[in-house]
Order: C-alpha cells, then sequence, then structure tokens
C-alpha cells in the first residue's frame, strides 16, 4: 500500500508538498496538546481577580470624589471584560468578587462584609444580579462572535475550495486538491492509500499511516462501503478519518486524515466538516469523470471518422495503379515472347497474382469504410442462388485454384429475394476464408440447402478448425486469434460478411469439431422476408 506525501501537479509539472503548514500545525499542537484545561481555567481566573483588584485600587484612591450609586457601575466593566474575553466562568468571578469588594472597601461599616443600612444590601443584591446576567450575555455574544467568525471563515474557505474544484481539468488534479485542502487550510494531513498494495513503497518516512488504520482502509476497500471509521489512536493519542473514495475512478482506494487531538464533541463536529469537503469533491469527481468520457467517447468518434475518410481515399487512389498493373500483367501474359519464355511467364503470373491479391485487401478496406460511413444499403431483387454461387466462384478463382472444389447444391432452387451483389462479396469472403486457412491440394466444399423459410450457403474446409471462443467471436471487425497470426490478413472479411448478410436479413454462423479439423461457415439468407431494413448499420466490432 503506497502512501503519497505530497502532489504532483499536472499543469506545471512541479511537486509541492505541504510540509510548512504541518510543521506549524505541529507547533501549535505541541502548544495545546500538553496544556491542562484546569490550568488554563485557573489562568483566566486569576486574571479577572487581577482586573477587579486593579480597578479596586482605582476606586480606593479616588473614594472621596466618586459618590457611593456609581461604583457598581464601574465595577460592572471589569465583568463585562472578563465575561467577552474570557468567557462566562471568569465573569461570574468578577461579577461576585468585584460585589464583595464594594461592600468591604466602599459600604459603611468600611472593611467589613456587614451592611448596616438596608438599601445598601437591595443595591448591591441589584449588582450582582445585573453583573451575572451581563456576564452571561456577554459571554454568549462572544461565542456569537466567535461561531460567526469561524462560520464566515469556513465558508470564505470552502468558496475558495469550490473555485479550486472548477479550475481541475482532470480527476487526478481534483483528488490532489481536496488533499491539498485538508492539510493546508484545514491543517489536518491528508494521505491517499492506493488501492492495489504496493509493500516497496508502503510505510516510507514520517507521514506513512499507523498499521491500524492502514488495516482499516484495507477492510473499507475491500468491502466497497462508502461508510467512515474512526480509530482513536494512543501513543501519541490521535483521531484518523478513514473513507473510500471512488477506486473505481481515481485507483486509490482511501483517504486517510488524521485529526489530531480532539475533544469527543469537538470530533463529531469535526468529522462532519471533513466529510461534508469530501461528499461535495466526490459529486464534482463523478461529474469531471462523466464529462471526462463524453470528451473520450466523442474523440474517439472523431478518430474513427478520420480513420475510414483516410481509409476510403487511399484505397481509391491505390486502386487505380493495381488496375494498371493487373491489366499489364494480363497482356504480357499473352505475348509469345512471354509465352515461349517459362521464367518470364512464371514472373508475371507471380506479379499478377500478388496484384489481385492486394486488390482484393484493397476492396475489403473499401467495403468496411463504405459500410462505417453510410451503412449499406441493399438492393433486392429475385435472383437465382446458382449464380450468386457462380458468380462468387469465378469472383475468387485465382485463390481457389489451389484447391479442389466440390459442389454439393440442391437441384431447382426456388429464387431468393436479396441483393445479389452483396451476398456474392459474402460468399465469396467465405471462400476466400476456407482457402487462406486450408493446405494447398485441399478439398473446400460448397453447399446449398432449403429449410423452412431460409435458405442456407455453406463453406466447408478441412484447414485449421475453430475453438469454441473462436466461434463466439465470429464476425467482429478485426478479430485474429494467435493463431491465426502467421497467415496475414486484416480480420475484416467475416465482418464484412456478416454486415452483407445482415443487409439482407441472414446472419453467419460456424460449426467446427475443433481445432486442425476444419470448418463449417454458412450464410443463412431468409427465403422471402417482410422485415428486411432498407438500411443496415454495421454490426458492433
Amino acid at each position: 500500500m503506497s502512501t503519497f506525501k505530497g502532489r504532483r501537479d499536472l499543469r506545471n509539472n512541479r511537486t509541492s508538498v505541504p510540509q510548512k503548514n504541518q510543521s506549524k500545525r505541529a507547533d501549535v499542537q505541541r502548544g495545546s496538546r500538553w496544556d491542562n484545561p484546569l490550568i488554563a481555567g485557573a489562568i483566566l481566573v486569576a486574571a479577572s481577580l487581577f482586573l477587579v483588584a486593579l480597578v479596586t485600587a482605582g476606586l480606593f484612591a479616588i473614594r472621596d470624589s466618586v459618590p457611593l450609586n456609581l461604583i457598581p457601575l464601574i465595577y460592572i466593566l471589569p465583568v463585562i471584560f472578563s465575561a467577552t474575553r474570557w468567557g462566562i466562568v471568569p465573569g461570574l468571578v468578577a461579577a461576585v468578587t468585584s460585589a464583595a469588594a464594594a461592600d468591604f472597601f466602599f459600604y459603611p461599616p468600611f472593611y467589613s462584609l456587614w451592611l448596616q443600612n438596608g438599601q445598601d444590601v437591595i443595591d448591591l443584591l441589584l449588582y450582582l444580579l445585573v453583573a451575572i446576567v451581563t456576564s452571561n450575555l456577554a459571554a454568549r455574544l462572544r461565542n456569537e462572535v466567535d461561531t460567526s467568525v469561524r462560520r464566515e471563515k469556513e465558508i470564505s474557505e470552502l468558496h475558495v475550495f469550490s473555485q479550486g474544484l472548477a479550475t481541475c481539468l482532470t480527476s487526478r488534479d481534483l483528488i490532489f486538491a481536496v488533499q491539498d485542502y485538508l492539510s493546508n487550510t484545514l491543517k489536518y494531513r491528508a494521505v491517499l492509500i492506493a488501492s492495489a498494495p504496493d509493500d516497496s513503497e508502503s510505510g516510507k518516512g514520517d507521514d506513512a499511516v499507523p498499521d491500524r488504520i492502514r488495516r482499516e482502509a484495507i477492510k473499507l476497500i475491500a468491502a466497497q462501503t462508502l461508510d467512515s471509521s474512526i480509530l482513536m489512536e494512543t501513543l501519541p493519542r490521535r483521531a484518523w478519518l478513514v473513507r473510500i473514495i471512488a477506486p473505481e475512478i481515481l485507483g486509490y482506494g482511501a483517504i486517510a486524515i488524521e485529526l489530531g487531538d480532539v475533544t469527543r464533541d469537538g470530533l463529531e463536529a469535526t468529522v462532519k466538516r471533513v466529510e461534508a469537503v469530501l461528499r461535495e469533491a466526490m459529486v464534482t469527481l463523478k461529474h469531471l469523470k462523466t464529462k471526462e468520457a463524453i470528451e473520450q467517447a466523442t474523440l474517439n468518434y472523431r478518430t474513427e471518422v478520420l480513420r475510414d475518410a483516410l481509409v476510403g481515399g487511399m484505397s481509391h487512389e491505390l486502386r487505380s495503379p493495381l488496375a494498371s498493373i493487373l491489366g499489364s500483367c494480363s497482356v504480357l501474359h499473352q505475348l509469345p515472347a512471354i509465352v515461349n519464355d517459362d521464367r518470364s511467364h512464371a514472373l508475371i503470373e507471380a506479379i499478377h497474382d500478388q496484384a489481385a491479391k492486394l486488390d482484393a485487401e484493397i476492396r475489403d478496406l473499401l467495403d468496411a469504410s463504405r459500410i462505417s460511413a453510410n451503412g449499406v444499403h441493399p438492393q433486392f431483387m429475385w435472383t437465382d442462388p446458382t449464380d450468386i454461387i457462380a458468380g462468387a466462384v469465378k469472383q475468387k478463382e485465382r485463390r481457389l485454384s489451389d484447391h479442389s472444389v466440390v459442389f454439393d447444391l440442391q437441384k431447382d432452387p426456388p429464387f431468393v429475394h436479396v441483393d445479389p451483389v452483396l451476398v456474392e462479396q459474402a460468399l465469396g469472403q467465405l471462400l476466400e476464408n476456407a482457402a487462406k486457412y486450408s493446405s494447398a491440394g485441399g478439398e473446400i466444399k460448397i453447399t446449398s440447402r432449403f429449410g423452412r423459410g431460409y435458405f442456407d450457403l455453406s463453406v466447408t474446409d478441412h484447414g485449421v478448425g475453430l475453438t469454441a471462443e473462436e466461434q463466439k467471436e465470429l464476425g467482429k471487425r478485426c478479430y485474429r486469434n494467435d493463431r491465426h497470426a502467421a497467415v496475414p490478413g486484416s480480420g475484416l472479411g467475416l465482418w464484412i460478411a456478416s454486415t452483407f448478410a445482415a443487409a439482407n436479413g441472414g446472419s453467419i454462423f460456424a460449426e467446427s469439431a475443433g481445432p486442425r479439423l476444419g470448418a463449417t461457415v454458412s450464410l443463412r439468407l431468409p427465403l422471402v422476408s417482410e422485415e428486411i431494413p432498407e438500411f443496415v448499420d454495421a454490426p458492433d466490432a
């Protein structure tokens, strides 16, 4: 399991590690983690007592010139100051202490807590009541102000964080922005944990996730749960938040966030704040991933269109010189000088055969580009199946010259309503494949059979055969098995045949006893179909 100490900025290719902020946070923790709350409270109470003593000393110096009824009003000042600055407890202590100081030093009898005048008792009791209520209100006002300031700061930070999310271009940018926000703004150390364990990198450096946290993260990743897990670490005491962060999108399994030494009451609020950030980031992440998928699909589509246009254009350009080469070979083949010279005759034959093969490959590319660009528009007419078979055999005559072709045709076949050009090309592709994957001199059998509502044209060879997996993949675009790698080809032949068959309302299927046991590939067409489409798209690759 690998941990990430910093992040790679994908836009400017620089590495940034929040070490400075982490060290600053560590200094703050060292100053507050070991402070005893009782000691801190005692210091604040002592400060409020000192403030009351300071006011008392000032009043005592000018008591002859200050009316008695103004003394409680002056004593209210340290009460308000203590409550607003240090909280409710120092404020109450200041209220009680100031009432006692006023009674002891300024109300007769002096230097005694006894009051001889009933009106003075009422005045001091009213002062004490007002001071207590004032300290409570001042403390609440202080808390409200602190809460408002904190919320304003959080909203400002979230606004900046949202703007940062909006500028992320990739999913990886986004998750690293979340990590930086947690580490730099909220001062929580965040460590990304990869989905796939990598023992060579796990546990390195001071930022390594503790073993208990790592084990918990592994459990969450394995369970694929969106629930978070809080663990309290001891020695030192630290709270961690572990959460799954869409491993199927990012490749990261979870994020571990060190929340530090927080109280039980503060832990819940901290967890809610961090999880709100993570939820917003995950929603943005899914939207970003959807946008990336749409852009990638658009790019793939445009690439496919440009590729088909390029293939189609180049194929047309290449067929013109090939036609000249084939025509020249035909002329040379009939010259007496060539006919009487065995070496020249064989050379012309070889040139013609290779040019014919190249022409067939280019024709396949043209058919493929035409299918991808515009689909197939069949022109249906009533056709004799025997003419289709004869045309396909003549088209592949040179390819079949090294094989023994056997016919097993049904007598007196009925006419079929198909596009004869497309069906002839589809059958020609079956014959091409049979010759290509059969040894020279092998037998290739062409069979025609009629059933109830269908007509089958089958080509049987005794070549390399087909496995069960290859039979399932038959007819897919550019599909070639490793067993067929030694045989040249583009993998388009049976895909073109399957597309042309589908355009005529038919299909292609194969049967084979296994590898090296030959195969039978059949073209099945409906005898009469009212559901044959006028426009047929190419099947999925």
